[in-house]
């Protein structure tokens, strides 16, 4: 006892106090000022933009010296805007990172890698889960008429139990799909009609139909969701998707900024979709369509390396399925940015076994949302269910309605005090993920003295890093800039044997080109090799 109360004196005479919640754009921006403040040498920020919501959607610089000249990596928090954790794992990541730029191994890091954080793409939707209302929202501050009725925002969400959240509805009634889970009353799951099951109710999000459209709460606030507004197979017109791809500020700000960004090599994202504990397949139709619909063969390869050790650093097992619908992150990053893409929910609830102690049995029927709460109970969590209790609906008179559920944001982010060791397994894997970065380098230098004042210089341009330079998919982009080999003559110097500048495609993982010149003359000349996404390397030659 006496040594929490000198821990909370010391933090109360320090002025910080321990988070006990995630934090909202305000607390957000705090946290990245003080990075600044504190790592001046190694740390920028800078707002891109602002959201239609008044927002700032920042982008956090780190590394040392020129950071636009050295390989990168782009980590995108807020992806979805009722996935808390991802915001965390951005911003974590960088404080984690920078509390260690003073040791050896990390200033190495810093000297030749650079991150490119965006904290939080959703500041408008996640600012919901800190407001009077929870609705799990993730859509913007865009204003849109979601149900295409010459109305906006007329149909949100009625919180009809006065409990701050928006939860389900069960309805009783003869066309219902749900039925009542065999192992957990307070679950409800569908029927399977294939076997001739019957469903008893029908489940609802809480609310009213506003409109009497016969829908609920199809069009309410919560414009456009980042995530699927970009640009690879967005689904136009499609609610939440935007009218056509990048409509949004926030969207426009981070393609800009990346497509300058010639040095980014791989981006991770942090989000619902997961190629990292579930690497993507290789699927030779998909690859070979005129539209390339999936990964190239060697890019599924490296997704498969990437995922091992994504999975051997964080520990984790019983990961949901990757599900892309379009528009997102991680299949841009890949298909329309041409780099090498990752993404993660960071944390996701284990699949739970019984406790016998407390004469639990196994499920009978596999169900998320009863695993969550088995999971829950044994975890000692509370209030992340609200118990069914009967209402008068006005859309269901003479019906049966109750309202209740899972509480919103409660499957998607771990309780708070569980968020700091996932933080630690994903900066841990960030730094190892550099570790294999494409790295150019210039060996095996010879000279040959020939008649008549000629030279014969040759040496072989290698990649030493665990990745191509580029990603097969990205070798056929015209906007990515190419390994680029290129003699710089001076004097009466003159390459007659040779091209003075040669472009290769991309080297792959530890391997390597070999270059040839006949030059004439005497002196010193250079020769340099590089791409932005793998560094230069030059090297001096004495004629």
């Amino acid at each position: 006892m006496r040594k929490l109360l000198l821990t909370a004196l010391v933090c109360w005479a320090s002025g910080y106090l321990p988070a006990q919640d995630y934090s909202n754009a305000a607390e957000q921006a705090s946290r990245l000022n003080a990075l600044v403040k504190a790592y001046p040498q190694t740390a920028s920020l800078k707002s891109l933009t602002k959201t239609n919501g008044g927002k700032d959607i920042w982008l956090l610089t780190i590394g040392n010296g020129k950071t636009e000249n050295k390989p990168a990596i782009a980590v995108i928090g807020g992806v979805e805007g009722n996935h808390l954790l991802g915001t965390e794992l951005a911003i974590g990541f960088a404080e984690q990172l920078l509390k260690a730029s003073g040791t050896d191994s990390i200033k190495n890091l810093l000297s030749r890698t650079t991150y490119y954080v965006f904290p939080n793409m959703s500041p408008d939707a996640m600012e919901q889960y800190f407001s009077k209302l929870r609705n799990g929202r993730t859509g913007n501050a865009t204003i849109t008429d979601d149900d295409r009725d010459g109305k906006t925002d007329e149909d949100a969400w009625d919180d009809l139990d006065g409990d701050g959240k928006i939860t389900f509805l069960r309805i009783e009634s003869v066309t219902g799909e749900y039925k009542i889970h065999p192992d957990d009353a307070r679950v409800l799951i569908k029927a399977d009609i294939n076997k001739g099951k019957k469903g008893k109710y029908k489940l609802l999000t809480e609310g009213i139909d506003n409109d009497k459209d016969g829908l609920f709460n199809e069009d309410g606030e919560g414009g456009i969701a980042f995530n699927k507004n970009l640009t690879y197979n967005h689904k136009t017109f499609a609610p939440g998707a935007g009218d056509y791809p990048a409509s949004e500020k926030e969207t426009r700000a981070m393609l800009d900024f990346m497509y300058d960004a010639f040095n980014v090599y791989a981006v991770v994202s942090f989000g619902s979709n997961n190629n990292l504990s579930n690497p993507i397949p290789y699927n030779p139709q998909a690859a070979a369509q005129r539209i390339v619909a999936g990964l190239l063969e060697p890019d599924a390869k490296v997704n498969g390396m990437v995922s091992d050790l994504y999975t051997k650093v964080t520990g984790t097992k019983d990961a949901p399925r990757n599900n892309t619908t379009g528009g997102d992150v991680l299949s841009w990053g890949y298909f329309h940015y041409g780099r090498y893409s990752f993404s993660t929910p960071g944390w996701w609830v284990p699949k739970t076994r019984p406790d016998t102690t407390k004469k639990e049995k196994a499920f009978t029927v596999e169900d998320i949302t009863a695993n969550y709460l088995r999971w829950a109970s044994q975890q000692g969590i509370t209030n992340v269910f609200t118990e069914w209790k009967a209402i008068q609906h006005p859309d269901f008179p003479g019906q049966k309605v109750e309202v209740g559920g899972i509480d919103p944001y409660a499957m998607m982010n771990p309780p708070y005090k569980m968020v700091e060791p996932v933080v630690k397994k994903h900066t841990e894997f960030l730094v190892k993920l550099a570790s294999h970065q494409p790295e150019i380098d210039v060996v095996n230098l010879k000279t040959e003295k020939l008649a008549n004042g000629l030279t014969r210089v040759s040496l072989d341009v290698i990649n030493k890093g665990g990745f191509s330079t580029h990603s097969k998919l990205g070798e056929r982009s015209y906007f990515i800039k190419k390994i680029k080999v290129a003699v710089q003559t001076s004097g009466k110097q003159e390459v007659v044997g040779g091209k003075k500048i040669q472009l290769l495609n991309g080297i792959d993982a530890n391997g390597s080109e070999s270059f040839s010149w006949v030059i004439k003359g005497t002196g010193k000349l250079v020769i340099e090799a590089g791409c932005p996404t793998a560094g230069n390397k030059s090297i001096e030659v004495t004629l």
